[in-house]
């Protein structure tokens, strides 16, 4: 069979496979589409609630409001709130579509998953079967099919991956060609707004691999450029600029204030705290921004050459933005900690003992469908990396991409077992890599039918033993998807008629703060609210409660306040103190403050709870 119409057939079917399993994921979802909704502390009330507002922005043609939301998007980056704007104007304002952009990301790694792995080999067998066991690896995953069919950035940061390590393969296979260096340009853009640590680890393989070939002449062009300016006139220039001079100066505060802690200023005969010194920050980098971008202008017809194809399109598609992005506020310092060892979660410390056995648990037992298909994965991943130099240099990014990813996740000082979810794909590829590897050793070139058959035989045996496995109880806690228990949105829907002309609504509830009234409120009226909730922050009596939520009536401009009171284990937040006990204080305070007068209340008999509103007087 020609290799051309074999990989075309190859990848029908593997898309035509992938496609239908997201629908019936989806029509899944949609089947008992509550149940998802359990936890109500979950990333997942704020990513639906972000895409929700880009939406209702777009529908109410609020451009202002629509740049105001992108523009808050810091720690997570707007890029999944984005997709999914697109798919609520497409499909109206539901949360039974809330899980569309994840299942759109995992349909989309399965089908890069495959494009990756036949490009190891000549042989139409062979390239065949690789894409075929990487593809139904990724599609029998039980915990990634669940972050697949989730509200979470699992699903398409491993889309984003997987397609930035296929751009580059196929760019580094022509480096003049100015569409596939865009086009990998493009997509780690995408990807650095989607989540700034997925970006980071695709561009950390990139330059690694990058610096297995190029490093000689990195090295050159680095002892070229500090001799340039080293010279006595050069270092004469650097030290008499303006930008440079303010640039140290604020560098040197922001550091200095860093070190210090907490720091309090008086401007105007008023205090000003410049801790933490993120402004700062911003303005240091602002001030290089510029003094770079002037160098580049004065000096582009000898650096466009120096950067070639590749390093232009990089330059112009990927390393701006980026860079242009760091000069809105606090957005640069914000990223520095969201990728930094600060972003710890309030969990334990682990030795790497600890996350070597937590990392192995969430592979073996979630992210495969048995304990022997992890270990055959991880043993064709093996039969992969000691067949490295059969394969073509650029191909070699899947196996540092997968190695850096491991060992970022070992070492960073949180830990989940989700955090497989946006690069494990690349264990599946190189685990297709290998079987189609040990397809050419087991059977010569010269038993060709052979090889059909072999590959033929093993790869339906995959599919039948694999695919539409059940996920296991251990997949579910690894996904982070609670199983039992009512849905968290009993705990709003009683509310939602009376506060549905409400402009501005406020929470306050006996199981702290959480998004879900204001994208359910949102969603019911399809329209933009403003939502004032009550924060109990860290607390430790029912009296301070009482207390912050006093003020909290006192001050609040919500035409409308909805009090739920829930007594249950599972709205606990024990490590900020909050628990029913202490939080009953928001009870207390609503009983005897004067702005608020209740208009109705509703019993909520899944969690033996009580939802009032309470209208703000005329």
């Amino acid at each position: 069979m020609q290799r051309g119409l074999t990989d075309r057939i190859v990848l029908a079917g593997v898309a035509v496979i992938a496609a239908t399993l997201a629908i019936m994921m989806l029509r899944d979802y949609q089947a008992a589409a509550d149940l998802l909704w359990r936890d109500i502390y979950h990333d997942r009330n704020g990513h639906y609630d972000f895409g929700l507002i880009l939406s209702l922005a777009l529908r109410e043609l609020n451009p202002i409001d629509f740049l105001a939301q992108v523009e808050r998007s810091r720690v997570w980056g707007p890029f999944h709130g984005l997709v999914l704007s697109i798919v609520q104007l497409a499909g109206g304002p539901d949360y039974r579509l809330a899980i569309v952009p994840s299942l759109i990301g995992w349909t989309v790694t399965v089908i890069f998953s495959a494009l990756i792995a036949r490009r190891f080999f000549d042989d139409p067998a062979q390239r065949a079967f690789a894409a075929i066991v990487a593809a139904t690896l990724v599609m029998a995953s039980p915990a990634f099919r669940l972050l697949g069919s989730d509200v979470m950035l699992e699903g398409l940061g491993a889309a984003l991956s997987a397609a930035g390590l296929w751009a580059w393969i196929v760019a580094r296979e022509d480096l003049q060609s100015t569409r596939r260096w865009r086009w990998l340009a493009i997509v780690l853009t995408l990807l650095f707004f989607h989540k700034g640590n997925y970006w980071g680890l695709l561009v950390a393989a990139l330059i690694a691999v990058w610096l297995l070939d190029d490093g000689r002449k990195l090295l050159l062009l680095i002892r070229g450029a500090f001799s340039h300016v080293t010279t006595s006139r050069a270092l004469a220039a650097l030290i008499r600029d303006p930008l440079l001079l303010a640039f140290a100066v604020v560098a040197l505060a922001v550091i200095l204030i860093t070190l210090r802690g907490p720091t309090v200023i008086a401007v105007f005969g008023k205090p000003v705290s410049v801790y933490p010194p993120g402004n700062l920050l911003t303005v240091a980098y602002a001030l290089l921004f510029v003094r770079l971008a002037i160098v580049w202008r004065r000096h582009r017809a000898v650096i466009d050459p120096v950067l070639g194809v590749p390093g232009r399109q990089i330059l112009f598609w990927h390393i701006a933005p980026v860079a242009i992005s760091f000069l809105l506020p606090k957005r640069l310092s914000t990223f520095l900690w969201f990728v930094g060892p600060s972003n710890s979660g309030a969990g334990p410390s682990y030795s790497l003992i600890d996350g070597i056995d937590l990392y192995w648990g969430s592979f073996s037992a979630g992210f495969s469908s048995a304990p022997w298909v992890a270990v055959l994965a991880l043993v064709l991943f093996a039969v992969a990396v000691l067949s490295l130099r059969r394969f073509p240099r650029q191909t070699w990014v899947v196996f540092v991409f997968a190695g850096i990813s491991l060992l970022s996740v070992l070492i960073h000082p949180q830990r989940q077992g989700r955090f497989l979810g946006s690069w494990i794909f690349a264990v599946w590829i190189g685990a297709g890599v290998g079987a189609g590897m040990l397809l050419g050793l087991l059977l010569p070139l010269r038993m060709q039918i052979l090889r059909w058959g072999a590959a033929t035989a093993v790869t339906a045996v995959l599919v039948v033993a694999l695919v539409r496995q059940p996920p296991s109880a251990k997949a579910f806690d690894y996904a982070i998807r609670m199983v039992t228990g009512p849905s968290n949105l009993d705990l709003v829907r009683p509310a939602l008629p009376d506060i549905r002309s409400a402009r501005t609504i406020g929470m306050a509830a006996t199981f702290g703060s959480s998004p879900l009234l204001h994208w359910m409120a949102q969603e019911d009226c399809k329209c933009r609210k403003e939502f004032a909730a009550f924060d109990p922050g860290a607390v430790t009596s029912r009296g301070g409660v009482r207390d912050a939520a006093l003020d909290y009536f006192a001050r609040s401009r919500a035409e409308r306040i909805v009090v739920v009171d829930a007594q249950s284990d599972k709205l606990a937040l024990n490590v900020l103190g909050w628990d029913y006990d202490k939080l009953a204080g928001i009870l207390d305070a609503a009983q005897v403050q004067q702005r608020y007068v209740r208009i109705a209340e509703y019993p909520v008999p899944s969690y033996g709870a009580r939802v009032s509103v309470w209208a703000l007087k005329p």
